[in-house]
């Protein structure tokens, strides 16, 4: 009976959900997951870092979205300062290109910034071209540098990689609340 379940969760097409899944809840994890499971020969790096890609990319533009939607809720308008509010969406029209950068590297930021580029309704295209740009790039860097350590040294770990592998998204946690910490991001 666990054989039988085994050979549908090792299916390349549900891990690929899996991962495009996983990056909605924890990015950092659902790259190192998915480039050691290709590492691992799983799921080919092709279909892993697609899945990655395309969770990535989505779960940005849904944030944007969330941006637009919460500009329309009117309760909330009540709430603000609507000068500052505007003042806080100029100052992030005029640097759009090295905050969509720097956010997608700096852990925490992604959220209140790409929504806020939503809620300032600042231009759509723009902030997609970005994004596409930001996401690929990023992806790639951290998705080959892990699958390239992954085949270094992942198949020789044996059975002990599948306990290491919470482990290692345990430290990356704990890495993103050291730098919550410390940096003042999201505190």
């Amino acid at each position: 009976m666990f054989e039988y379940w085994l050979n549908y969760i090792q299916h390349p097409w549900l891990l690929a959900l899996l991962i495009l899944l996983g990056s909605y809840v924890l990015e950092d994890a659902a790259i190192v997951f998915a480039a050691l499971l290709s590492a691992d020969g799983m799921i080919s790096g092709q279909l892993a870092f697609f899945a990655l890609f395309v969770g990535i990319f989505t779960g940005d533009l849904g944030l944007y979205g969330l941006g637009v939607l919460s500009r329309r809720i009117n309760k909330l308008s009540r709430l603000l300062d609507l000068a500052s509010v505007e003042r806080a969406g100029v100052w992030l029209e005029n640097r759009m290109l090295t905050t969509i950068i720097s956010v997608r590297v700096i852990p925490g930021l992604r959220f209140p910034v790409y929504t806020a580029c939503g809620f300032f309704e600042l231009s759509f295209l723009k902030f997609l071209i970005l994004v596409l740009f930001a996401s690929v790039v990023w992806t790639a860097l951290l998705f080959s540098g892990f699958y390239t350590a992954g085949v270094m040294f992942w198949s020789e770990v044996g059975l002990w990689k599948w306990l290491l592998l919470p482990l290692i998204v345990c430290l990356i946690m704990y890495g993103h609340r050291l730098i919550y910490r410390n940096y003042g991001v999201l505190k």
